[in-house]
């Protein structure tokens, strides 16, 4: 007898990868969409529904958020991306569970003392503090299952999830509004839990849920990565953070409102830089883009990213006082006094954009500790020179200024980098 012929496979057409790619950008874009809009949202009703003070201790509690947020994708997510992308289902599946257990006992471990400062902290910062330690776990969780389906390639679940979310927590802001309960802790507790519900059904969705166990064991795996990527995480994103929690400790957690509104009207802006990075990165790790091709790429997502800042920044500095006061009420004019000089910070950051991704979507880890290595102290240095100098609208120059140092850096690495690597892989 002979064997059965196997089954021929044909290769997918030029048009079809093209097709299947744009498919991906769609969704990751509609993701970072939906997401962005979400945040905005929810800022709006909070800001319309707390004095100065209780905005002040929510924004704190999200900048303390956004800290160890970035913390658990510069440690956890990016070297899932960098190493398991395109490596095989199997080997995939099994990493993202240690993924997603690593970020549980990272959210917990930083949740115990983000709650244990918040204990010695007066104030409406000090409850606000310890709720959000509480649910620092399923926020991490929520956060890590939605960027693994971005980095497998079905970023239509990670919209699924994020809508879930999206729904659940705007209807119960909405309900602690109508019962008159609006408080920083109250918002806050009603935003995290139902993060955590969100995640538990991305863990189903997956397939599979968090793998404590061999959590620690796959964390020590990527050791080589994470050595990097938590130095520079805790040069750029840790210290903004830092500096803005120093700057409610030196000024107040009022001048952190304003900076914080300034954040949300310019909201959408970081909905394009999320889209592009969270739908670019895994694309050119899939194909280890080097040479004048990865540059070329890098070239064209800085570009989409400065023209955009720039046009949306128009809009936004030409905004009526009126409309302003209408959604934030009376931290309008907090917000609206630093939206200029934070705008200079988003315009370097888009500069800078392509070339930072290239270099953490090709593994170069070393490479981006070092270009970063000069930006956390800048951040620092500036931030709170600037707060001492012209208070609020100092203190967001401070900060953009700092990011202006090191656009250039970047480039200059990437340019030196991909020259030493040659001409690398095509687009296909």
């Amino acid at each position: 007898m002979t064997s059965p012929t196997p089954p021929l496979v044909v290769p997918p057409t030029r048009r079809q990868q093209v097709v299947k790619l744009l498919g991906r950008a769609g969704w990751t874009t509609g993701d970072q969409v939906l997401v962005s809009l979400t945040n905005m949202a929810l800022s709006v009703l909070v800001v319309r529904s707390l004095s100065q003070e209780g905005w002040g201790a929510f924004s704190v509690a999200f900048a303390v958020y956004s800290l160890v947020i970035g913390g658990s994708r510069a440690l956890i997510n990016q070297p899932l991306v960098v190493r398991y992308t395109g490596e095989g289902d199997d080997r995939f599946f099994e990493a993202a569970r240690a993924s997603a257990g690593a970020g549980i006992l990272l959210g917990a471990a930083a949740g115990i003392v983000t709650a244990a400062v918040g204990i010695f902290t007066t104030g409406a910062s000090g409850p606000s503090l310890i709720v959000i330690g509480l649910l620092l776990p399923g926020l991490l969780l929520q956060d890590l299952w939605r960027l693994t389906f971005i980095a497998e390639g079905r970023p239509a679940r990670a919209v699924s999830i994020d809508a879930i979310w999206a729904v659940t927590q705007l209807v119960v802001a909405g309900v602690i509004i109508a019962t008159q309960n609006a408080s920083a802790t109250n918002f806050l507790l009603g935003w995290g839990l139902t993060a955590l519900l969100s995640g538990v059904i991305g863990g189903r969705m997956f397939g599979g849920g968090p793998r404590l166990r061999s959590a620690m064991a796959w964390m020590a795996q990527q050791k080589d990565l994470t050595k990097y990527y938590l130095a520079s995480f805790l040069s750029v994103l840790g210290a903004n953070q830092a500096t803005i929690l120093l700057i409610a400790a030196i000024g107040s957690p009022i001048i952190v409102g304003e900076l914080r509104g300034a954040q949300v009207v310019l909201g959408p802006l970081n909905l394009i830089g999320y889209a592009l990075s969270a739908f670019a990165m895994p694309e050119v790790a899939r194909r280890g883009l080097r040479g004048r091709k990865a540059l070329a790429v890098g070239l064209a997502l800085s570009a989409v990213m400065v023209a955009a800042q720039l046009a949306y920044g128009l809009v936004v500095l030409s905004i009526p006082d009126s409309w302003g006061e209408l959604a934030f009420k009376q931290n309008w004019d907090g917000a609206r006094g630093v939206l200029g000089a934070s705008l200079v910070g988003l315009v370097a950051i888009g500069a800078g954009f392509g070339a930072s991704t290239l270099l953490v979507a090709l593994g170069f880890a070393k490479q981006t500790f070092w270009t970063n290595l000069v930006l956390g102290p800048a951040l620092i240095v500036f931030g709170l020179v600037g707060l001492q100098m012209g208070g609020a609208y100092g203190a967001a120059l401070g900060l953009s200024l700092a990011q202006c140092v090191v656009t250039p850096i970047q480039w200059i690495m990437v340019i030196r980098l991909m020259r030493r690597h040659g001409t690398g892989t095509d687009l296909d």
